[in-house]
C-alpha cells in the first residue's frame, strides 16, 4: 500500500490517541497532530504538533484548509466530533459530516433519528423541566433515567425509581449539560454489550461484538472488553439488520462506529451509537480477536482507501480490563503484574497519582489472551481485584 505524500490529521494528543498517532507513523503518512497544549503524552511523539482547541470547529477548518488533508479522524474522544465532521463537509473528505457528528452528540436528535427510522431504542422524552420528567415517570411503571443530551462517560446520568428522586436528577443532569438539555428515558434492563462496526460506502462491512465489564448501574461506565463475545452468533443474527438501520439513519460513513446496546427480555435495543472507535482497549481487544489493526483500520477508512476484511476471526479470545484508583496521592506500592497478561502501568512508585471529575484514576490496563475463551473475563477481573487492592497510596 503506497501511502507517500499522503497527510492525516489526528485530532488529540492524549495517551489513548497514541496508538492512532504510532500506526499513521508507522504507515508512512505525514502525520499532523493537533491539540491544546498541555502535559499530553502525544505531543511529543508527533512528527508535526499544532496547538488548536479541537472542540472549536472554526480553529480546526482553518488549520485544515491550510494542511489540505487527505483524512481526519480521531479515536477514544467525542469532544472534536463535530470538528472532523465540519472538515469532512468542507473540504469534501471520507467520514462522518457534520450533521451525523451532531446526531452523535446529542442524545435527542439522536433517539429522534432512531425512533423515526424504526430502530429498536428505549422510549425517551425531551423535557424542558422537572415536572415534564414526573409526566413521563407516570406513564411508565419501571424505573427511568434522566441525562442530559449532551454529555459522555454517564457524566450526570441518574437512575430514578421514585418520583421524588426526579428533582435531585434533574438537577443534577442540568449541571452537567453545556446546553441545558436533559432527556429521560425508560430503564432498560438487561445485559449490557457492544459492536465495532467497520463502515466503508455508508455500508457495515463487518460487525465485531464483544462483551463489556462495567461497573454498577445506572451509570454502567465501561472499564473493560472480552472479543468474542459468548453469544455471538446467536447476536449477530439479531443485530446486524439494527446496525445497518442505525448507521443509515445517523449518517455515519468511512470510519469504526462504537455501538452501545442492552439485550432486553424482547430483544437487544441500542443505547447510542457514535462515529469513532471505541476506548477502553476496544480496538486492542477486538483487533487481537480479529487479527486485525483497528487504528491502521480507521486510518484507511479516512483515507477513502479499500480495505482487505478477513472472513473470519485470525486471532486469539482476549479481554482487557483498565486498573481503576478510587483515590489520589503519591504510588507507594503495588504488586507485579501476573506473568500471562499483557499489561501497561502508567506510574511508577513515588509518582502522583490524580483523580479526574469522577474520583476515579486510570492505573493502566491489563489484557488476557489466550487460545480458547474459557474463563478468560473471570480470571481478568481476579488479577484486577488482586492488583488493586494492592496498590497503597501516600498523602503528602
Amino acid at each position: 500500500m503506497d501511502l507517500a505524500g499522503k497527510k492525516l490529521m489526528i485530532l488529540g494528543a492524549g495517551r489513548h490517541q497514541m496508538p492512532l498517532i504510532q500506526s499513521a507513523i508507522d504507515l508512512g503518512l505525514e502525520t499532523h497532530v493537533c491539540s491544546i497544549d498541555g502535559d499530553y503524552p502525544g505531543i511529543a511523539m508527533a512528527p508535526n504538533f499544532h496547538a488548536v482547541d479541537i472542540s472549536n470547529q472554526h480553529q480546526v477548518l482553518s488549520l485544515a484548509k491550510a494542511l489540505q488533508p487527505d483524512g481526519i479522524l480521531t479515536t477514544a474522544t467525542d469532544v472534536c466530533l463535530q470538528s472532523i465532521g465540519t472538515v469532512v463537509d468542507e473540504l469534501g473528505l471520507h467520514g462522518s459530516g457534520l450533521n451525523a457528528s451532531s446526531a452523535c452528540l446529542n442524545k435527542a436528535i439522536m433517539k429522534q433519528k432512531l425512533v423515526e427510522s424504526g430502530v429498536p431504542t428505549a422510549q425517551y422524552r425531551l423535557v424542558e423541566n422537572a415536572n415534564d420528567a414526573i409526566e413521563f415517570f407516570s406513564e411508565h411503571s419501571s424505573s427511568c433515567v434522566i441525562k442530559p443530551v449532551d454529555s459522555s462517560g454517564s457524566r450526570g446520568v441518574t437512575k430514578v425509581s421514585d418520583v421524588s428522586e426526579i428533582q435531585d436528577a434533574f438537577r443534577i443532569a442540568k449541571s452537567f449539560s453545556r446546553t441545558g438539555g436533559i432527556l429521560i428515558e425508560e430503564w432498560l434492563e438487561g445485559e449490557e454489550f457492544g459492536a465495532q462496526a467497520i463502515v466503508r460506502n455508508k455500508r457495515c462491512e463487518l460487525l465485531v461484538l464483544h462483551s463489556d465489564i462495567t461497573t454498577a448501574p445506572p451509570r454502567r461506565i465501561p472499564v473493560g472488553h472480552g472479543c468474542p463475545h459468548p453469544e455471538e452468533d446467536q447476536l449477530l443474527v439479531l443485530v446486524q439488520h439494527i446496525v445497518n438501520d442505525a448507521i443509515e439513519c445517523i449518517g455515519i460513513n468511512d470510519t469504526i462506529s462504537n455501538i452501545d446496546f442492552i439485550l432486553t427480555e424482547n430483544g437487544p435495543k441500542i443505547i447510542e451509537l457514535t462515529c469513532r472507535m471505541g476506548g477502553t482497549r476496544l480496538p486492542e481487544v477486538c483487533g487481537t480477536y480479529w487479527g486485525l489493526d483497528f487504528y491502521a483500520l480507521a486510518i484507511q477508512l479516512a483515507l477513502g482507501l479499500n480495505v482487505a476484511l478477513p472472513a473470519t476471526p485470525q486471532g486469539k479470545p482476549n479481554a482487557a480490563h483498565n486498573l481503576i484508583l478510587d483515590r489520589e496521592g503519591r504510588l507507594a506500592e503495588m504488586d507485579e503484574v501476573g506473568d500471562e497478561f499483557v499489561h501497561e502501568i502508567y506510574f511508577k512508585k513515588g509518582q502522583q497519582i490524580a483523580v479526574n471529575a469522577a474520583q476515579q484514576a486510570e492505573l493502566g490496563f491489563v489484557q488476557l489472551i489466550r487460545d480458547d475463551a474459557i474463563a478468560i473475563s473471570s480470571d481478568l477481573v481476579d488479577e484486577v481485584n488482586r492488583l488493586t487492592n494492592s496498590v497503597r497510596v501516600e498523602v503528602n
